[in-house]
This record gives C-alpha cells, structure tokens and sequence, in this order.
C-alpha cells in the first residue's frame, strides 16, 4: 500500500516535472518538436500525408491574408424602349444624355407679361402722383409723417399696397427672364438628335412634337461648353464611318444598354426595324476626350511647326527674301492662334490680344538668338 501511493506521488512529481505539450493532437507539429528536440530534421521518417496537409493549412492560413476584392455596385440603366410610347419614352429619351435636355424659355410670353405689368406699374405710378398733388394742396405738412390723416389717408394707403403687390410681381417675373437669358443655347447636333427622335418614333402628335422646331427660342440647362460644335462635328464623322471598332471605343456599356433592343421581352417602345440605323449615340466623355487629343496636336503644332520653319530660315538671314519669308511665317501663325483660341476657347478680346502678343514675342525671341551658321568658326 505505501509503494503504491509513493508511485502515484512519483508519477505526479513526473508529471509536473514534464514540459508541457503544445499540440498533442498534431503528430506533425510532435515530430516537429522531436526533431527540435534531438537537433536534427527527420525527413526520411515524416509521413507525407501528414507533411502535405500541413503544407496545405499553411497555404490557407497565407490566402485568408490576402485582401479581399471589393464590393462593387450594380449599375441599373433605364433603357428607351422599356417606357411606353408618348411623353413617357420622349422624357426617357431626353434623361439620357445631358445635352438632350433641352426645352423652350417662351420669351415671346416673358416679354408680353412684362411689358402688360410695366404698364399697370406706369398706371399706378400716375395715380399716385396725382393723389400726393391732391393731399398736399389740402395740407401742406401731411407728408411730414408717416401716419397721415384726412380723406384721402386710406386711399392712398391702399394705392401704396397694391403698389407693392404689382412691383414683387413684376421684379419675380424680370428676375426669372434674367435668369433664363443666362441659359445657354443647345449644340445643333443636340437639336438635331431630338427632333431626329421624335421624328423616327412619333411619340407626340405633330401639333405638340412642334416646339423642337423653335431654334431661336430653345434653350439647355446643360453647362456650357467651349467647343460643343466640335462635338458635334467629331459625333457627325463618327456616324458616317460608323463600325464595330469606333462603336467598342465610343460607346460604353452604359451607352448601348440605353438603346438596347431586346427581342426575347416586350417593349412598349420598340422602334421599326428600318429605323434603328438613326439611333447612334455616342458617350459623351468619350467625345470629350477625342476632341481634347484634336485640340492638343493642334497646340502641338502651332507651337512646333513655325520653330522648326524659323530654325531652317535662318541660316538665309541676310538677304530680303528671308526677311520676308520669317515676317510672313510669324503673321500667318499668330493668326492662326488668334483664331484657334477665339473658335475653341471663351477667351475675351483683351485675353485673345494678351495671348497672341505672347505667342508672337516667343517666336521673335527664338528668331533673335538662334543665327545664322558661321562656317568658318565651326570648322576652327
């Protein structure tokens, strides 16, 4: 009985005298810890199951590292031919691109109502005069106060009001025209596009599809843009050497989904099949960005071109012929850049004047220092 409990306290004295195991459950990590423990690396004995499905945990623990792709939103498009024919496909169609947005300011009613409430103001005017004529010729010191008295106090007092009533009215109305004369006019090629629409679809009846034809009168609240027409212009080529390669590079996902004829579901506004050519459009920033690499190579060239023709005329500098061929080269360039920043840019007279100043002493400047070859010294 005693040796068995002195083995039992021995066995517990082991056992706290034993360095702990940290995975008893993993023969790989204890082969591990072995081949630590001895100094060397068992190879010939580690079981290569149990080596490759180590090899394998290691291998996900180093992908759940690796940052995760992030969530992209879905784009949904409102496609033309989804909304019902009439006024509901033609606001569809004119929510698609920002230069469709285009619609009448009616001046010709702006200034009726104008000119009716300035001569209502004018009318008012008159009475009033001839009112303070009136109360002044009965006393002389009625207005030397606010409240006044008499007969005619609440009369004018009413006059006053009414007064008041038609200028708000009439200042509302002339801020509101104000503000519409600030809107810029549509690009052509945006007016022609809508009426092109609403002439292939018919969604309106003639008399209501009539107000596109109002150019003068048609205004967009898009932002203006300093070269809309080349746009329009780049847009117009485009169609005519329309194919599939200039449709993959000027025309997004987004852009032919709006247009998109699908004929496995239903659409209230499917167009005619004659008349599908006719509705080609473009992405807009796509447009952009090809009519800014136009604008730049002419830059380019406007910059470079005269410099490498001076830089060749002016090993003749001496004679009559290449003054004049030098003034003449500095001319015809200065106005070609005068004319490019008053055709593409808003730029004003003084700014075209400043830059065009600026751009012809460049060019007189590089003219001075760069003379002409002296052989003789070249040679020594």
């Amino acid at each position: 009985m005693q040796n068995a409990e002195d083995a039992m306290e021995k066995g517990e004295a082991e056992t706290r005298d034993a360095p702990p195991v940290l995975c008893p459950t993993s023969p790989t990590l204890c082969d591990s810890l072995d081949d630590h423990k001895s100094g060397t690396t068992n190879t010939n004995n580690r079981n290569p199951t149990l080596h490759r499905r180590w090899r394998w945990s290691k291998t996900q623990v180093s992908l759940q590292k690796w940052p995760q792709k992030k969530y992209q939103t879905p784009v949904v498009t409102r496609r033309l031919n989804d909304s019902p024919k009439g006024y509901p496909n033609l606001a569809a169609f004119v929510d698609s691109d920002e230069g469709f947005a285009i619609y009448r300011r009616f001046g010709y009613i702006q200034s009726r109502l104008l000119l009716n409430k300035q001569e209502e103001l004018r009318r008012l005017e008159v009475e009033l005069e001839r009112m303070d004529l009136m109360i002044n010729y009965k006393n002389k010191n009625a207005f030397s106060t606010i409240d006044m008295s008499g007969d005619l106090a609440e009369l004018h007092k009413s006059l006053l009001s009414d007064m008041e009533l038609k200028f708000c009215s009439y200042a509302n109305l002339l801020n509101a025209s104000h503000q519409m004369l600030g809107f810029p006019k549509p690009a052509e090629t945006d007016r022609q596009n809508v009426g092109r629409y609403i002439y292939n679809r018919k969604p309106l009846i003639q008399e209501e599809a009539s107000w596109i034809q109002h150019k003068e009168d048609l205004i967009t609240i898009r932002a203006g843009r300093e070269n809309g027409w080349l746009d329009g212009v780049v847009e117009g080529i485009l169609k005519v050497l329309h194919c599939k390669f200039i449709d993959f590079l000027f025309r997004s996902e987004d852009t032919r989904k709006k247009a998109e004829i699908d004929p496995n579901t239903v659409m209230p506004a499917r167009p005619p099949k004659n008349e599908d050519k006719y509705e080609i459009y473009y992405t807009p920033s796509r447009i952009a960005k090809l009519t800014n690499c136009i604008l730049t190579i002419i830059i380019i060239t406007l910059l470079g071109l005269p410099i490498y023709l001076l830089y060749h005329m002016v090993h003749d500098v001496g004679t009559r012929n290449a003054y004049m061929s030098c003034i003449g080269t500095l001319l015809v360039f200065t106005l070609a850049f005068s004319s490019v920043l008053s055709v593409f840019t808003k730029a004003r007279r003084h700014e075209i004047l400043a830059a065009a100043a600026a751009y012809c002493a460049v060019l007189v400047v590089f003219l001075g220092n760069v003379g002409p070859t002296n052989t003789g010294l070249t040679s020594h």
